[in-house]
C-alpha cells in the first residue's frame, strides 16, 4: 500500500516510513496539548502506539508534515522516531495558549522529577483562581482552617532531607555524604515555584486554559473534582493570589489544576539508596537492625565492636561462623556481623541461561527484600526494596508480588496510581520512574514511605527515588528525551528481564 505525503512529495510504501529522516535536535518543535499524546510507529491513526508525549514538552519535528492522510493538520516525524498528528492534541504553533502555559517538563536529572506534596485536608481542584466567595463555597470550614494555618504553617511546611538533596554523579550514582539537615527552601520553592510569586499570565485577571485533566467538567466550572486527604500530587509552580482571593498561595499541578498550598504538606522522598557493586561484587548485605554492631573475633573470643548504621551496605567475604541465632558473617574488613541483623545477598553458584553477553536483568528476592541489577554474569548495583505486604501469598487474592520471569513492557517517567496498585489509601499522581512488568505490577519510586527492606506494597516493587531513577535509566526500553513514556518492542529495545523469586 502506498501513502501519499503532503505537498506533492513522492509516495512511500507503508514499510518505508521508518526511512523518514530523524528531525534535527535543534530543529523546529512540536508541543503536545494534552496529558497523553500518542507517538505512532507510522503516520496513521490505526498505527501502533510506541510511546507518548505530555503537555509541557517540546519535541523536535520535521520541517513539514510527511502526509495529511486522516490528519487535517498533518503527520509530523518527531525525534528520535515516530509520528504525531497535529490537531486538537498537538501543535506546531508554540504561541498556542496551552503550549505557552504548559512549558514545564519533569526534571529527569533528579530523583524526584517534580516537587511533591500531600493533601492535609479535602480540597477542590480549581480550574482558575477562585475568589473569596467561591473558596467559601467549595471549602468547608475554611475560616477555621486558615486560622490554624497562620499559627502553624512554619511547622506544617517543614521539609526533611530528601532524595533531591543527595548529590549524584553523571551515572546517577550517589556520591558524597547525605546532608544531615534539610536545605532551607522558601515557601515558593517548597510548592514548585521559582521565586516569582505573581500569578502566571494564563491565570491573571480570571483567565484560564482548557481543562487538561481526565476529570470532565463543563467549560464554566470553577473546579474539576475534589481530592481527599492524603492524596499525593506533583507540582510545577506556585503563586500568591490577589486580595480578592484572600491572598492565598496556590500550587499548580501537572495538569494545570490549582490546589490551595495551605492544604498541602510538602514531601521530599527518602534519601536512602543502594550501592554500585561492580568493584566489590557479591556476597554483600544491608544492615537491617536499628542497634547493630560490628563484632571482633580474636582466637576463640568474640567482643562487641563499634555500632553500624541502619541500612548500611557491607561487602562480605562469604566466611561464616556459628549457627542459628549465633550465626555471623565476615565483612571484607575482617570484622563480623550477626546474620539476623542483615538483609543478605548471596553469591549464586549457578546463573540463569540468559546471564550472558552483557544481557541486562533484574533479580528480586521477596524474602530478603533486595534487588540486584546484572549485566550478564556481573552484578552492578544492589539495593533494598519493598515488595507486596503479604509476602509469598497468591497475588490474585492477596497483596503479594508475583514470582516468575517477566520483561519490562512499558515505562513512564511518571504516572498516576490509585490504592488498587500503590500501597496507599488514596490517589497518587505522578508516581516517578514507573516500569510495568506484568499487568498492573510495576517497579516504581515510592516517595510516600521510607520503609525499604520490608514488604508493604499492594504488589508492586517499591524503590527509593534515587534507586528507582537509576534502574529506570539503566533498563530498557529507554524513554527518549522529551517523551513521557515508551513501550518495549520495535522500534525500541526489548524490555529488560525481571526475575522475581522467594
Amino acid at each position: 500500500m502506498k501513502l501519499a505525503p503532503a505537498n506533492g512529495g513522492p509516495s512511500l510504501e507503508a514499510d518505508e516510513w521508518a526511512k523518514v529522516p530523524v528531525p534535527a535536535e535543534d530543529g523546529p518543535k512540536l508541543a503536545p496539548l494534552s496529558m497523553l499524546v500518542p507517538v505512532r510507529k507510522r503516520p496513521l491513526p490505526s498505527a501502533e502506539v510506541i510511546g507518548y508525549l505530555r503537555a509541557g514538552a517540546r519535541v523536535s519535528r520535521s520541517d513539514k508534515p510527511v502526509t495529511l492522510r486522516e490528519c487535517a493538520g498533518g503527520w509530523y516525524a518527531v525525534r528520535p522516531v515516530g509520528f504525531v498528528c497535529v490537531g486538537p492534541e498537538a501543535t506546531i504553533k508554540l504561541d498556542n495558549p496551552v503550549a505557552r502555559a504548559m512549558d514545564v517538563e519533569p526534571d529527569r536529572q533528579k530523583p524526584m522529577p517534580y516537587k511533591y506534596a500531600f493533601l492535609r485536608a479535602i480540597a477542590p481542584n480549581y480550574l482558575r483562581v477562585p475568589n473569596a466567595e467561591e473558596q467559601e463555597t467549595y471549602e468547608a470550614r475554611l475560616d477555621r482552617h486558615l486560622r490554624s494555618w497562620k499559627k502553624l504553617h512554619a511547622e506544617w511546611d517543614r521539609l526533611e532531607v530528601g532524595a533531591n538533596d543527595v548529590p549524584l554523579d553523571g551515572q546517577g550514582l550517589a556520591k558524597g555524604p547525605t546532608p544531615s539537615a534539610a536545605i532551607p527552601l522558601d515557601e515558593s520553592a517548597r510548592f514548585g515555584g521559582h521565586g516569582d510569586d505573581h500569578p502566571p499570565w494564563w491565570l491573571a485577571g480570571g483567565r484560564r486554559i482548557p481543562n487538561l485533566s481526565s476529570f470532565k467538567a463543563p467549560a464554566y466550572a470553577v473546579i474539576a473534582d475534589r481530592s481527599r486527604r492524603h492524596a499525593g500530587f506533583a507540582l510545577i509552580g506556585s503563586f500568591v493570589a490577589g486580595p480578592e482571593a484572600q491572598g492565598r498561595r496556590f500550587a499548580i499541578t501537572t495538569d494545570a489544576r490549582l490546589l490551595p498550598a495551605d492544604k498541602l504538606k510538602p514531601d521530599s522522598g527518602s534519601p536512602f539508596h543502594g550501592d554500585d557493586i561492580r568493584a566489590t561484587g557479591l556476597p554483600a548485605a544491608f544492615v537491617y537492625a536499628e542497634a547493630a554492631h560490628y563484632w571482633e573475633v580474636s582466637g576463640g573470643s568474640v567482643s562487641q565492636g563499634e555500632p553500624i548504621a541502619f541500612r548500611s551496605f557491607v561487602p562480605l567475604t562469604g566466611n561464616v561462623r556459628g549457627s542459628g541465632d549465633g550465626r555471623m558473617v565476615e565483612t571484607r574488613g575482617g570484622r563480623w556481623l550477626k546474620s539476623s541483623e542483615l538483609r543478605t545477598i548471596a553469591k549464586s553458584s549457578t546463573l540463569p541461561s540468559y546471564a550472558r553477553k552483557g544481557t541486562k536483568w533484574i533479580d528480586i528476592s521477596i524474602l530478603n527484600q533486595t534487588l540486584v541489577l546484572w549485566e550478564g554474569d556481573r552484578p552492578v548495583y544492589a539495593t533494598l526494596v519493598s515488595t507486596g505486604r503479604d509476602g509469598l501469598g497468591d497475588p490474585t487474592t492477596t497483596h503479594s508480588t508475583p514470582t516468575g520471569l517477566f520483561r519490562i513492557y512499558q515505562k513512564h517517567v511518571t504516572t498516576t496510581m490509585d490504592s488498587s496498585v500503590a500501597d496507599h489509601e488514596f490517589e497518587l499522581r505522578d508516581v516517578p520512574w514507573v516500569q510495568y512488568f506484568k499487568g498492573g505490577y510495576a517497579l516504581h519510586a515510592a516517595y510516600w514511605h521510607d520503609d525499604f527492606g520490608r514488604g508493604r506494597s499492594h504488589g508492586c516493587v517499591n524503590l527509593a527515588p534515587i534507586d528507582a531513577r537509576y534502574v529506570f535509566l539503566w533498563s530498557t526500553p529507554s524513554v527518549p528525551e522529551h517523551w513521557h513514556g515508551a513501550y518495549a518492542g520495535e522500534p525500541f529495545e526489548g524490555g529488560t528481564i525481571v526475575s522475581i523469586h522467594p
